[in-house]
């Protein structure tokens, strides 16, 4: 296949081309971004170097701070720009960007968590765990402690991974669940398991993305990897059940074929890079590549076109989450009518975008 059009979406958008990211510090920028700073880690180009950090050098004031950054407010989504900075204070040495990591690591000591020991989603998502908050949250907190800190001690890292699996996971379909509200209060939850209803496909790819990430950053330290490797592969296993004949998955992923159902791109995306990521650094067995190729082919075949000299990627939900957005006022149910119908799919959107090029980038280091 010619992935001619996936470059060249890559080179429009980082000329500052499109409207799927803005200037700010958010986790969809955050995203955008690592999949810029993965390909000039993989191939030394500057100018996906020198676009990252023009990029986050903006969001400083004359103070070097970030104003966006409200560290009052208990928000996982906001910790995942600050993994980016790493990259930048290693190879600047620029105190700007350590000042900023110091302050949101230093922010996770007073983090609210539930019971059981797991960061909320959000302060005004009490006792909630989402999928998407272990890719938000936990590769940040790692590297932050093997890059900066004495004692190398991930264990809370661990031992959320675990509240996932023991909380998320249904042992009947091998699937994760997109949510757990440990107080059972919220109108979404099962009042007996304290799960959300469904498997979303974007939820899912989140989960394997943090693990990937984490275990690549944990490489050489000691009897840390191995059970995140398992998680891995059993999640893995989990979803190839689900993968359409094309190497996509369905918005909801284990209601295949139902009315108003589609094959989503951000979903798939972020598998096709978790299980490419994980064949290559040896994580997962190399039969799986097949799949993470198809996830990705069948995405561009499907999705991606030209239109008045623009590339255009669609097959993307919008956003999708639970209980009241706290922006517009719109109840989220966690029904499948809600993640079908009731979010927008849309073209060209960060979420969509940004793990296609972190699963092009992958697919460029097979060829």
């Amino acid at each position: 296949m010619d992935y001619e059009l996936v470059g060249k979406l890559k080179t429009q958008y980082m000329n500052g081309c499109g409207k799927w990211y803005s200037s700010r510090w958010h986790y969809i920028e955050g995203c955008i971004l690592k999949a810029y700073l993965d390909s000039y880690q993989y191939t030394g180009n500057e100018d996906d170097y020198l676009f990252v950090k023009n990029f986050i050098d903006k969001l400083f004031n004359e103070n070097g701070e970030i104003d966006a950054i409200k560290i009052q407010y208990y928000n996982i989504d906001q910790i995942r720009m600050t993994s980016i900075l790493f990259t930048l204070f290693k190879k600047e040495g620029d105190l700007k960007y350590k000042r900023i990591l110091d302050l949101i690591y230093n922010q996770l000591e007073t983090y609210p968590r539930t019971d059981s020991g797991s960061f909320w989603h959000k302060t005004n998502y009490e006792n909630q765990v989402w999928l998407d908050g272990l890719y938000m949250g936990q590769p940040f907190y790692v590297q932050y402690i093997k890059e900066f800190q004495e004692e190398k001690d991930y264990s809370d890292t661990l031992q959320q991974f675990r509240n996932v699996r023991k909380f998320l996971f249904d042992e009947k379909t091998q699937l994760y669940v997109h949510a757990y509200d440990e107080s059972r209060e919220m109108f979404w939850c099962d009042k007996k398991t304290g799960r959300s209803p469904h498997v979303w496909g974007r939820a899912v790819g989140w989960y394997v993305m943090a693990l990937v990430d984490i275990i690549e950053i944990l490489e050489g330290e000691e009897g840390f990897s191995e059970e995140l490797k398992s998680l891995l592969e059993e999640t893995v296993d989990g979803m190839l059940q689900y993968q359409h004949e094309n190497g996509m998955w369905y918005q909801v992923v284990d209601y295949i074929g139902e009315e108003g159902n589609y094959l989503e791109t951000s979903g798939t995306s972020m598998l096709s890079y978790a299980i490419l990521k994980g064949v290559r650094l040896g994580y997962l067995p190399k039969t799986y590549k097949n799949n993470g190729v198809a996830a990705f082919e069948g995405t561009v075949k499907k999705y991606i076109r030209e239109e008045n000299g623009e590339v255009l990627l669609g097959g993307i939900c919008r956003s999708a989450g639970l209980g009241t957005n706290p922006d517009t006022g719109i109840v989220r149910d966690g029904s499948y009518e809600y993640y079908v119908y009731r979010e927008k799919v849309v073209e060209n959107n960060g979420h969509g975008v940004a793990p296609l090029l972190m699963a092009y980038n992958e697919m460029l280091m097979l060829k």
